[in-house]
């Protein structure tokens, strides 16, 4: 693993190396520094990426995941956007949405998979957290869907 930090204050910059995963990457990267709740945003480029995307019922409505998607060639990570948050038993998780353009050229995006996206050349994320906000991911019952509910330690 090839990382490379810097930090100020309430912001994180850094950046994954060659073999790295995206996601357990910069999850290992927030245990070590105590982050529990953040907004990560990254660029760069993957050997192999995996993610997938809502699907609809018959009613043209939002009901769980599709299959995952994989693309087992070099992608360029154009962007990635998420949360770190905690699950429903308080482990660190990673709630990441993104683009990527394949050699031919075509766009893809959707939800990341945790263990599917190894860093092709590098990966340089910037990670914005606090420590005064709470974020948890569990499952919500009205939506059939995992939603992120952030709240202030201070109030």
């Amino acid at each position: 693993m090839s990382i490379q930090i810097a930090t100020n204050n309430q912001v994180l910059y850094g950046s994954l190396g060659v073999g790295d995963d995206l996601m357990d990457g910069i999850l290992a990267i927030c245990k070590e520094h105590q982050i529990h709740s953040g907004m990560v945003t990254c660029i760069g480029s993957l050997d192999k990426t995996g993610f997938t995307v809502f699907k609809v019922n018959e009613k043209n409505r939002p009901d769980g995941y599709a299959d995952p998607f994989t693309i087992h060639e070099p992608v360029e990570l154009i962007q990635a956007t998420g949360f770190i948050c905690q699950d429903e038993s308080g482990d660190l998780d990673m709630h990441l949405h993104g683009l990527v353009e394949r050699m031919d050229g075509s766009i893809h995006a959707g939800h990341f998979l945790r263990g599917y996206n190894k860093v092709c050349i590098t990966v340089e994320f910037t990670l914005i957290h606090s420590h005064d906000v709470t974020a948890i991911r569990k499952y919500n019952a009205a939506l059939n869907y995992k939603t992120i509910s952030f709240t202030s330690k201070s109030t």
